[in-house]
Parts: C-alpha cells; structure tokens; sequence
C-alpha cells in the first residue's frame, strides 16, 4: 500500500527539470495575469459575451492532460474557477475570494477535443455572488462537467508577494510536495507554495488546491495495473489564503467505500500557525475491468 502511494506520488526526473526550468517572473502587485493563470487559460476563444453570461472555445492542449490522456480533473477545475470568475470581473476593484466550488465529473475530455465552456450569473446578495459553468464536447455535445462556484467579491488582499506514467500537468501540480506519514487510509505531505502555483494575487491560486484534492485524495485508492479511477464529484470549501512560500500540510483520508465507488477528504494546513486553508471531498468511481 505504501509503496504504491509514493510511487503514484512520485515525480519523473525528466518532468522535475522541465518543471524546474520553467521561468517564472516576478509580477509587480498590479499585475493583471500571473503565470499559473496563463498556464491554464492559454488558448481559451471568448465566442459570445453578454452581461451574466460568456460562451468560450478551449482545445484541450498536451499541457493540461493527466497520465491516462484526459484533460486532468484538477485543470477542469481551473476553468471552473478562472471563467466563473469573470462573472463578476470589475477592473480596479478588489479581488474575488472563492468561498466554495462543487464540481460533477460527467465524463472525460481527450487531448485535442474541442470543448465549449459557458459561465453564467446565477444571482447575489450584496458582495456574495453564484455562477454555474458547464464544460462541453462541441462535436458531441456530451456534458464533461459542471460546476458550481461561490465568491465573494470586493475582498481587499495583501500586495503579491498501462503501468504507472507520469505526465507533465501531473509533475507540475506535485513537484516539490514530500510524504511525512502513510498508513492504511490516510496520508500527510508537505508542500511548500511554489511561485509557480500562485495567481495574480500572490495566493496559491484556486484550482492549485483543487489539483491537490484530486491527486492527494486519488493516491490513497491507486493500484498499480488496476483499471483508473474516475472523479466523480468534488467539493472544496476555501476558507484562508495561502502564500507564496507558505509550508502547507497536505492530509487526506479515506472516508470510504462502496464497491467501486470510494469518498476521500482532504485538508490543507498552513504548518506555522495551524489555520485551515481548504476541506475538499472527493468522490471517485474505479471502473471494472473489462470481460471482452
């Protein structure tokens, strides 16, 4: 068991030195995009813009793809973040906090699959605003996912500051993190925010947190040549910040199971002053192998 959980944690030296060679500028506090934010959003096509509503063209990129050729869970999470967000997107005013996001994984979306991403206002009550953004196959009209995310809005926020594979978007997400303790269920790592994990803000950035839910979560069920595991649905509640440099701790358990189907909570600390950073729950589906 444990060895299989480092091993699905383990990152490939060719995809460290790519991750490490990555140049990543410092952004001065009025910066309007960070590096992560491009990262995810690169090559994203706004087709329709009205007020409450935004219909974009995305094709799933090699960059964004996880180990089994899917456009990985944590990046799906990314565009529910970053496109909800420009629902309630106002220059010069202060930053949007996501309080909450809900996602259901309806099925999968391949590299080079062309997608339509839509995000609309679903209402507010004075700084707290809802949107909804549905992620589609455009040749097929097939749902991949649908999220749900809470923000509050007007937030003042400090200056910046086969067998197993691995893949880029993977490496990416987990570079850097170290497991302390590993036992039947349950997992501690450490992490510290790397510059390349932070939005415009200086925060580790929404969908940075939501890659860890996924992957910390998903290593407590991986089973080397066993079939993959499909995420469900997940659920993060985001109740701090955490900052560039910030020493994290990374616990996830498994709260679980009914035959394929498994629940996993996840919590991130900040390791100095004990405050919660994000709950996330996790709900994942392992498909059978095949009979044919």
């Amino acid at each position: 068991m444990e060895k299989r959980t480092r091993e699905y944690l383990r990152v490939t030296q060719q995809d460290s030195d790519r991750v490490t060679g990555l140049s990543i500028p410092t952004q001065p506090p009025e910066a309007f995009h960070s590096f992560y934010e491009d990262f995810t959003l690169r090559g994203i096509r706004v087709d329709r813009f009205q007020p409450g509503f935004v219909s974009c063209s995305f094709t799933v990129p090699p960059r964004l793809t996880d180990r089994n050729g899917n456009m990985a869970v944590g990046a799906i999470a990314n565009l529910v973040d970053e496109i909800g967000a420009t629902m309630v997107y106002e220059k010069d005013v202060p930053m949007n906090v996501s309080i909450d996001m809900s996602i259901s994984y309806l099925s999968t979306a391949k590299l080079n699959d062309e997608l339509e991403i839509s995000a609309k206002l679903l209402g507010g009550k004075g700084a707290f605003n809802g949107t909804l953004v549905l992620l589609k196959n455009k040749a097929t009209g097939e749902v991949i996912a649908e999220g749900r995310h809470s923000l509050i809005s007007g937030v003042n926020t400090s200056p910046r500051r086969p067998e197993v594979t691995y893949c880029f978007y993977d490496d990416f997400a987990l570079k850097g993190i170290k497991v302390d303790q590993l036992r039947h269920g349950f997992i501690s790592c450490s992490l510290t925010v790397p510059p390349r994990l932070t939005d415009r803000n200086g925060d580790m950035a929404g969908g940075a947190i939501a890659n860890l839910v996924d992957m910390i979560g998903g290593a407590l069920l991986h089973e080397k040549d066993a079939p993959i595991k499909v995420s469900v649905d997940m659920s993060i509640s985001y109740l701090s910040k955490a900052k560039l440099n910030d020493d994290l701790e990374v616990s996830a358990k498994l709260l679980g199971g009914k035959g394929a189907y498994n629940g996993t909570l996840v919590v991130l600390k900040n390791k100095a002053t004990g405050e919660l950073i994000a709950e996330g729950r996790h709900s994942l589906f392992r498909k059978p192998t095949s009979k044919i």
